[in-house]
């Protein structure tokens, strides 16, 4: 695994004390915005000021758990990349509605049935490998980056009460120009903290305007200092009527946390090619045993942070010790109410500016991963239809929720999830009649060179395999019929043709065209003949022919059963 350019403290890398606490501290500046899913979710579940507060804490002490649990990598657990966890609002549907039937308590059973069931759906994951292609990564990892700055423009818009249009606009203006000043024209070790400067900017400014109301101002004044968390403080029990609720909201959790987790490999892996479903598997695993623990503390259900992701990548440092610190600061930040409602006042288009800063970087890396392999008409179905779903969220989930019953209201997750998940049915669906071997006849004498690149190109969008890969594939067959009808290596089977099948197989990590054809067999070497043995061997030239072939793919096999020949060229993807 290759350091990219732009990452100055990779996953291994050890940044200087100073510089990582500084770190965790803008890490836990960004998802303290996702500390007001907390109070929402408590009001819609009518919970008191102290069963809020444990929610809050509960939720806080997982988060920190599970970003451990994700980069620790221990006992197959946890990918080893800094991913950290973060609530969402998208699963207050199948919890208000698990309240509704079986009580407060059944909620929390609700998030460890969550948790089980990411488990479950890892190991499925890892075995639909064929399914589970780059294609599908880059899909999620735009998607993430979709929806960061989808609910960073909502943010923006939402006006406040005394807040004008004037100070949310300048505001806005204030805190993404400091973050681009930062990360585009600094040097050295203030690129680090460009998105932490452009939120202190925010505040600041925020403070000078009053753009903070003073109700809020006076929330801060009157929470206390330290609070010790309760595990179980609001109860917990199983109903059986939760289980398809926490079943489905599992799945959904699963597929956003792989967009997350590629999103990870593709941002600290300068040659990243596709995702690697094991650590993916036990990502999402330590995101299902984190839930399952929330659930115990009476927390949120958490999934893998997209924008965390992005912020650790746009900054340059994504070394796991930083998510030692982020644990840490979490873990006292749980026990500390008054730096709970200090987040909590953060003005909106402060939050905004940074969820868009970070979706530029998100969406533009996506769009990458999908452009670096061919597709064709049924991968360009799925996935534009899987983005049109995702970025159509908001529309298709309020009218779903305006038709459907109580208990299918569930299914609809979020943008990522949503599309990922149509992409993945439509891919599922698209391999009926999709071989992954073609076969086809050429007439080595008067075949040209476009009619072997027009049917690899198919091949390769067909298989969505990567372009260089494809190109390298052409000229090295093309080489290898010139030397096959040049050196007489082919019979001919009537007066006027020499026949080459042409076969095609691709199984995600391996493009391999395999000629057949009756005559002899080519020689292949792995060293090239010397200068006396090309002038003395007439044979000699066809021994630098097969060592040049050799050198232009990964791996070159020969075959033959009496007259009938196979030269199986293999390349790498």
């Amino acid at each position: 695994m290759r350091k990219p350019e732009n990452i100055v403290y990779g996953t291994g890398d050890k940044p200087p004390l100073q510089i990582v606490l500084i770190l965790a501290l803008q890490q836990m500046s960004f998802l303290g915005v996702y500390l007001v899913i907390s109070p929402l979710l408590a009001r819609d579940l009518g919970l008191d000021q102290q069963q809020s507060l444990q929610l809050i804490s509960a939720t806080l002490l997982a988060s920190g758990l599970g970003v451990l649990l994700q980069t620790a990598k221990i006992f197959g657990i946890g990918s080893g990349y800094f991913c950290p966890l973060q609530g969402t609002s998208s699963t207050f549907a199948g919890l208000i509605l698990v309240k509704t039937h079986s009580g407060l308590s059944a909620v929390f059973g609700m998030v460890g049935v969550v948790g089980l069931a990411q488990m479950a759906f890892a190991f499925l994951f890892q075995r639909l490998r064929g399914v589970f292609t780059v294609q599908v990564a880059g899909l999620a990892v735009l998607l993430i980056g979709l929806g960061l700055g989808n609910y960073g423009i909502k943010l923006l818009m939402e006006v406040k009460p005394g807040m004008s249009w004037h100070q949310q606009g300048s505001l806005c203006v204030l805190t993404l120009g400091t973050m681009i000043a930062f990360n585009v024209w600094s040097s050295g070790h203030l690129r680090l903290f460009s998105a932490f400067l452009g939120l202190i900017a925010g505040f600041i400014g925020s403070w000078f305007m009053n753009a903070i109301p003073d109700s809020d101002w006076a929330v801060f004044h009157e929470a206390s200092l330290f609070y010790l968390p309760k595990p179980m403080n609001i109860g917990w029990s199983l109903d059986h009527r939760s289980l398809l609720p926490a079943i489905i909201t599992g799945l959904f959790l699963a597929l956003h946390g792989f967009g997350a987790l590629v999103a990870a490999q593709r941002f600290n892996d300068a040659d990243w090619k596709r995702p690697d479903l094991q650590l993916i598997k036990q990502g999402i695993i330590a995101e299902g045993l984190t839930n399952f623990c929330n659930s115990l503390l009476n927390g949120l259900p958490l999934t893998s942070s997209g924008g965390a992701v992005s912020l650790a990548a746009s900054t340059g440092c994504t070394s796991r010790y930083l998510a030692y610190w982020l644990a840490g600061i979490m873990g006292i930040i749980a026990f500390m109410p008054k730096a709970i409602v200090f987040w909590q006042i953060m003005p909106l288009p402060v939050m905004g500016a940074a969820l868009i800063f970070l979706a530029s970087f998100t969406a533009l890396s996506g769009l990458q991963v999908i452009a670096s392999r061919l597709l064709d008409n049924r991968k360009t179905l799925a996935l534009g239809i899987g983005l049109i779903l995702g970025v159509s969220y908001e529309p298709v989930f309020r009218t779903f929720h305006e038709i459907s019953t109580e208990g299918l209201k569930t299914l609809l997750f979020s943008g990522v999830s949503l599309g990922v998940f149509a992409t993945v049915v439509l891919s599922t669906l698209f391999q009926i009649r999709n071989h992954t071997r073609q076969q086809r006849s050429f007439d080595a004498l008067h075949s040209s060179l476009d009619d072997v690149i027009l049917f690899l190109e198919q091949q390769g969008k067909s298989w969505g395999a990567r372009a260089e890969i494809v190109k390298r594939a052409e000229y090295a067959t093309w080489q290898a019929f010139e030397i096959l009808t040049e050196h007489g290596l082919i019979e001919k089977q009537d007066e006027t043709s020499d026949k080459i099948q042409l076969q095609t197989i691709f199984n995600e990590y391996t493009f391999t065209v395999v000629l057949n054809y009756t005559g002899t067999v080519l020689p292949l070497m792995t060293h090239r003949p010397s200068h006396e043995e090309m002038l003395r061997d007439e044979s000699a030239v066809l021994q630098m022919a097969g060592y040049l072939l050799h050198r232009l793919a990964d791996q070159v096999r020969t075959r033959h059963d009496g007259e009938h020949c196979e030269l199986r060229l293999i390349f790498n993807d």
